[in-house]
């Protein structure tokens, strides 16, 4: 299950937070819609489940619902991982990797496959010769129902309201004790709002991530996750 929120702030439009993960999200289902028209198709091992969540900014409820839903009806046995994109063009970025292997904030049963999830991503970016950090899960975002019911999960980022320290804009450029995003949850957050060069980054990573999941063999002990198996 790759997914975005599609909800902003009453504050403001939201053009960063979070319609950069959505259109990069979308972004990645044409292009496999058309890799998939191609002649060989796409070769895919692993269904793929695109979501566009609901009311995050409420507290998460569009997944938490997906989740519970799952759970109640025992879906949850066919899902094997989360990745979860959320303000992927923010305009003092960094180009942040969820840190699977911290264990805070997840089950134990999903350790492995998160950290698993994360260095696919660090690998993707580590091949095209660009920095990375890692960030914490909080449970800020969407990935959090999937972690608190045990599913693997990673995904990415470019920073919220937290200040760019020196040694990251050492790393990435832009402005040190300023914001990665200066027009988070206002009404500055608009079409101008956006880190382009960032952004393609991102949706490139988000892609090719989800497509290599998509054809790995043997997924889920890979990701030493037996759920479903």
């Amino acid at each position: 299950v790759a997914g975005a929120h599609l909800d902003s702030v009453p504050e403001g439009p939201g053009v960063n937070d979070n319609g950069s993960g959505s259109a990069g999200l979308l972004a990645v289902a044409s292009a496999l819609a058309g890799a998939a028209a191609a002649p060989g198709g796409l070769g895919l091992r692993n269904a793929v489940r695109l979501c566009w969540w609901a009311a995050e900014e409420m507290g998460l409820l569009g997944s938490r619902h997906y989740v519970g839903t799952l759970l109640e009806e025992g879906g949850a046995e066919d899902v094997a991982l989360n990745v979860n994109f959320d303000m992927l063009a923010s305009p003092n970025w960094a180009r942040q990797v969820y840190n699977g292997s911290d264990p805070t904030n997840q089950m134990p049963s999903s350790v492995a496959g998160s950290s698993y999830i994360m260095q696919r991503f660090l690998g993707h970016f580590e091949s095209k010769g660009l920095a990375t950090m890692r960030v914490a899960f909080t449970g800020r975002s969407d990935y959090g129902p999937f972690l608190e019911a045990g599913i693997p999960a990673g995904g990415l980022a470019t920073g919220a309201e937290k200040l760019k320290t020196m040694a990251q804009r050492q790393l990435f450029g832009g402005l040190a004790n300023v914001a990665y995003d200066p027009c988070y949850h206002q009404p500055c957050d608009d079409r101008l709002n956006i880190g382009w060069g960032v952004f393609e980054d991102m949706v490139d990573a988000a892609g090719a991530v989800i497509y290599d999941l998509a054809t790995t063999p043997q997924l889920r002990a890979k990701l030493k996750f037996p759920r479903g198996a």
